[in-house]
């Protein structure tokens, strides 16, 4: 019987024992979570807040009870619910350390140590409110010591007091803790030993690896050419050499191929003996400039310094609390439209600075969309982008910051990528809203379309592709043709060595000029199926090889890339828009293979302008701000071109993407551009051609095979026709009625009134009929 009442009592006190517990680590979980989610702004009991709902985890309790061990002990708070998990998890295991009173009176002073610690500290702020590290308490314990020992001799009290309360706490002895200390210290040094070792077993193969290159040098230059014994040889090897040069004297940069010329073993195949002078290895390369003079004038030319340009200043001091409340307040307002998340981080840039909000399951991100311009009135912004940020599972809140930094050019071009990238096109767009500097390679877009109302900085941006290209390419690698209908965009580009023809302003030279770019590009087709090449980079590969041999009447040179860039698209278009839109057409469709490459900016971003046959061939875009979010559209195919701040900002469709990346051009003053083209006037002059802006008609006759000639038209007798029947002698008539370009119209008009059918132009009055309707009646008559 007193068995089973011990057996009873024992289970009762287990069952005791194991709720005790739970509760305790149910307990310090709870606490932990409310401490880890305590706002400042909840109402508490020291705070009463803006609104009623608390942002703590557990809600309006969880709120007080963080709030109040926060405001006590500062953040040392986070300890006790470490210690209260600790207590219950021992108590489930049965392993209470029976002198709980030493226990309990070790982690009470460890916390105390800890409050006082913090409270040297001092004060600051956290998420806007002020904030005490160590709570009163803390701070308290704090001013007592420091009033009592000073500062060192607090920390050393402190650090005392808190070393026993450890020991007493976990019941290890003195030795034992430097037992571990000890041998932790000796497990350090050996790893360091080990490491050292490899480091210097490491380096001594590779001592020995360069001792042995070594030795193989000299026994390879032992076992060279003698140049007394060798000396016909020698001379055989030179004369086919310098024959073979002669031979491709027209070639822009050709190499050699040894392996062609008679060796013998103990000849390497790569190098060439000289005779004069001493024994020196050359390349063949550097053989063959001697006998061709332009491969000198190549190791002329000079690329211009970076120290043209302004060095970056130092950028603004981030103000974090400033970047706190602005999170706060978004959060805040999100919350007023029931829309919860979590700011998961904050992404300061040099324009704009990025919120990234994490949505609650179940809030749509079109509800977020729509509250744009409501979270742009509470944080006073002057517009604002929200944007899925790829690769998370969070949208990006982009605000301007009030204070903006400039971004030079200088600071693009050292970029790295930029740097060393081989490709001659490359084109620095400006800084991403990180505050990395992006390129981008023209040759793999291969045609840019750029859209920017009055003032958004497209010029200056366009400004900046174009410095960048003149930056890495030679005259004889990139060429340009600058189409310039306002006179002052590209003036400053007048006769650098990199032009085709003057910088175009007149509409009418720059259509002839587009028609010209088609016509070499059907030019270079032909040239490369002759030669069987696919790309332009093939065809120059092989010609700078030496594998390529003119055919009867050819000439063969390198085949520079063309950059055709328009600044303003819509004046084109209203003045010759059928030869316009066709050209560029043409050119969009076939011309990336053979090199040629088009930039096409406008102000008017319509679809009268931006066609569906121009947009349809143009998927590398970027617009600037757009008055509208209807030119957003058309230029993007998505919003947010309306939203951007101006100056250089700027949304880029980058090839093979559909999302869009956001970056803000860099400054480049009008003094610095005008140092650069100066520096590469000195160098070389233009070679003009002036065939690119020929007569229209003449052209015609080349790229569409009509009859055009100088001063007849196989459509004459049509219009002139149409024009007595009507009644209707205009330019624009004609243009519907025979689907001409402007140009042509224009000239059959002109022929009419050389012949006496129509009068002289008279403004804006249309031009009289000088003959009766039935001019051309005996005409007919005789024909018949």
């Amino acid at each position: 019987m007193n068995k089973r009442a011990g057996t009873k009592e024992l289970s009762t006190d287990s069952v005791l024992n194991d709720s005790i517990g739970w509760v305790l680590v149910i307990t310090g979980v709870m606490t932990l979570l409310a401490f880890i989610s305590y706002h400042p702004a909840d109402p508490s009991f020291f705070h009463h807040g803006s609104s009623g709902k608390a942002l703590n985890l557990l809600g309006k309790i969880g709120a007080n009870v963080s709030a109040f061990f926060v405001h006590f002990t500062g953040v040392a708070s986070l300890f006790l619910p470490f210690a209260v998990l600790f207590i219950g998890i021992q108590t489930v295991r049965r392993r209470v350390n029976p002198n709980w009173v030493f226990g309990f009176f070790g982690v009470l002073t460890m916390l105390l140590c800890l409050m006082a610690f913090a409270g040297s500290l001092g004060d600051t702020s956290y998420k806007g409110y002020p904030f005490h590290w160590g709570g009163l308490i803390g701070q308290f314990l704090w001013d007592t010591l420091c009033s009592k020992l000073n500062t060192i001799g607090s920390y050393l009290a402190l650090l005392l007091i808190l070393g026993l309360s450890i020991l007493i706490t976990t019941q290890l002895r003195i030795m034992q803790v430097i037992g571990f200390f000890v041998s932790l210290s000796t497990s350090v040094l050996v790893q360091f030993q080990t490491l050292f070792n490899k480091i210097s077993q490491r380096l001594q193969a590779n001592r020995e690896k360069r001792e042995h290159l070594r030795i193989l040098r000299e026994e390879r230059r032992k076992h060279s050419v003698d140049l007394n014994e060798e000396e016909g040889l020698t001379q055989t090897v030179k004369k086919k050499t310098k024959k073979k040069a002669l031979e491709k004297k027209q070639v822009q940069a050709p190499s050699v191929e040894l392996q062609e010329a008679p060796t013998e073993p103990g000849i390497p195949d790569h190098e060439v003996a000289i005779l004069e002078g001493e024994a020196l290895f050359v390349k063949p390369e550097e053989a063959l400039q001697e006998e061709i003079p332009f491969e000198i004038e190549q190791v002329k030319w000079k690329y211009p310094n970076i120290d043209f340009f302004e060095p970056p200043h130092e950028g603004n001091e981030i103000d974090r609390d400033e970047l706190h409340e602005k999170a706060l307040s978004l959060e805040g307002k999100l919350g007023e439209f029931d829309v919860t998340g979590t700011m998961k981080n904050i992404i300061p840039g040099p324009i704009v600075t990025t919120y990234e909000f994490k949505p609650d399951p179940g809030i749509k991100y079109s509800k977020i969309v729509g509250l744009q311009d409501d979270l742009c009135l509470a944080l006073g912004a002057e517009s604002m982008r929200i944007d899925r940020i790829a690769g998370r599972y969070s949208i990006g809140f982009e605000v301007p910051n009030n204070k903006k930094e400039t971004i030079f050019f200088r600071e693009m071009i050292s970029n790295d990528h930029f740097r060393d990238s081989p490709s001659k096109l490359m084109l620095t767009l400006g800084k991403t809203i990180e505050g990395e500097p992006y390129c981008s390679d023209l040759a793999k877009m291969p045609h840019l379309l750029i859209a920017g109302q009055t003032g958004s900085g497209k010029s200056v941006g366009l400004n900046a592709m174009v410095c960048s290209i003149l930056m890495k390419a030679t005259p004889d690698e990139v060429k340009f043709i600058m189409i310039d209908p306002k006179m002052v965009e590209m003036v400053a580009y007048n006769d650098i060595p990199h032009l085709i023809t003057p910088v175009v302003n007149d509409c009418l030279e720059a259509a002839s000029a587009l028609k010209w770019a088609v016509l070499e590009m059907e030019v270079r087709y032909k040239k490369l199926a002759r030669y069987m090449c696919r790309g332009i980079d093939q065809f120059n590969s092989e010609f700078i090889k030496g594998h390529l041999s003119p055919e009867e009447g050819d000439q063969l040179d390198i085949m520079p890339r063309i950059v055709i860039i328009i600044d303003e698209l819509a004046d084109l278009m209203m003045v010759a828009r059928g030869e316009v839109e066709e050209s560029i057409a043409r050119l969009a469709q076939k011309s990336r293979a053979v090199g040629i490459h088009l930039i096409l900016a406008t102000q008017r971003p319509s679809t009268d302008i931006l066609t569906g046959l121009i947009k349809s061939n143009l998927p590398c875009r970027m617009s600037y701000r757009v008055a509208q979010r209807n030119d957003s559209r058309i230029i993007l195919d998505s919003n947010g071109a309306d939203q951007l701040l101006g100056k250089g900002d700027a949304l880029f469709l980058p090839p093979g993407s559909a999302r869009l990346i956001r970056v803000h051009a860099p400054w480049l003053s009008p003094r610095e551009i005008k140092t650069l083209t100066s520096f590469l006037k000195k160098q070389a002059k233009p070679d003009y051609n002036t065939a690119v802006v020929q007569d229209s008609e003449e052209m015609d006759s080349k790229t569409s095979g009509g009859a055009a000639a100088q001063k007849t038209d196989a459509m004459y007798d049509q219009a002139a026709r149409l024009v007595v029947s009507s009644g209707q002698a205009s330019v624009s008539y004609l243009q519907r009625k025979l689907s001409v370009g402007y140009a042509r119209a224009a000239k059959l008009i002109d022929m009419m009134e050389q012949d006496g059918i129509v009068g002289p132009h008279r403004g804006s009055k249309a031009r009289d009929i000088l003959v009766s309707p039935d001019y051309f009646d005996p005409i007919d008559n005789q024909l018949r």
